[in-house]
């Protein structure tokens, strides 16, 4: 057995349960995707069990989802080729999923207030920078955002969630004005900050986190923001804990009967 199968081995020794649906691990997972991030080059620490059902089920929206990371980032880093290739898995795969570039110009002056976005005052409106998103873009995001809810559950509070907890996620895109005042109330709640990073290797601020765990409770929240791109907001509680909102719903709702 060569090195890297023995080191996924101990992995799944250590780590016997699926970080998503509790069943028996087989595989190893990343989450977020390593197409998340510049040139597939991921942060440390994010390798989480999983299951092949688990692991391969959410496939095509994972890649939408990652598209759109790097899409909406306005942190100045010039696409690549990964870009150009998630782009064309997207029209393969779920096609569905793009967005629609042909706005017009009266929509696009409605959207400009809405974000902090620096766009010359002399320039056209129609020339401005913004697509619409199709009306199914929110399922490839609950995906991922639910996914990435279970996975830091699992990291930092050492268990796998239970499918009767209830959860619920929300998004912003990290340049939207209401953005800073979501960031503003709700990071000094939650009072552990991760920056994610890889050793040796230089990738910046591409995904950094602020959460609060209550193990008595076994409530979860966290903050997430990937570069200058999206903002993600997940909490995961016990039923009788889920108040404050209607849009909550159990984790039983995402496992795959099998």
């Amino acid at each position: 057995m060569g090195a890297g199968k023995k080191r996924k081995q101990r992995f799944l020794n250590d780590n016997p349960l699926c970080f998503f649906c509790g069943e028996q691990s087989t595989t190893i997972d990343h989450v977020p995707s390593r197409e998340c991030f510049r040139d597939r080059v991921w942060p440390e620490g994010y390798e989480f069990p999983a299951c092949a059902a688990c692991n391969n089920g959410a496939g095509p929206l994972e890649q939408v989802a990652a598209l759109y990371l790097l899409m909406g980032n306005h942190d100045g880093a010039q696409q690549t080729a990964q870009f150009e290739k998630l782009i064309a898995g997207v029209r393969n795969n779920a096609p569905r999923f793009l967005p629609k570039l042909e706005m017009s110009a009266n929509a696009k002056k409605r959207a400009l207030p809405l974000y902090n976005f620096p766009f010359p005052a002399d320039e056209p409106i129609a020339n401005a920078p913004i697509a619409e998103l199709p009306e199914g873009n929110r399922t490839a995001f609950e995906t991922f955002e639910r996914r990435l809810t279970c996975a830091l559950y699992y990291k930092h509070m050492e268990e796998v969630m239970p499918t009767s907890h209830m959860m619920r996620t929300f998004r912003l895109q990290a340049i939207q004005k209401s953005a800073d005042d979501l960031i503003r109330t709700a990071a000094p709640m939650l009072p552990n900050g991760v920056v994610t990073k890889r050793q040796n290797t230089d990738i910046g601020d591409q995904f950094f986190y602020n959460w609060y765990a209550d193990q008595a409770t076994k409530t979860f929240v966290f903050l997430s923001q990937f570069s200058q791109s999206f903002v993600f907001i997940g909490v995961a509680c016990p039923p009788e804990h889920a108040k404050g909102g209607d849009d909550y719903r159990p984790h039983s709702n995402d496992i795959v009967v099998r």
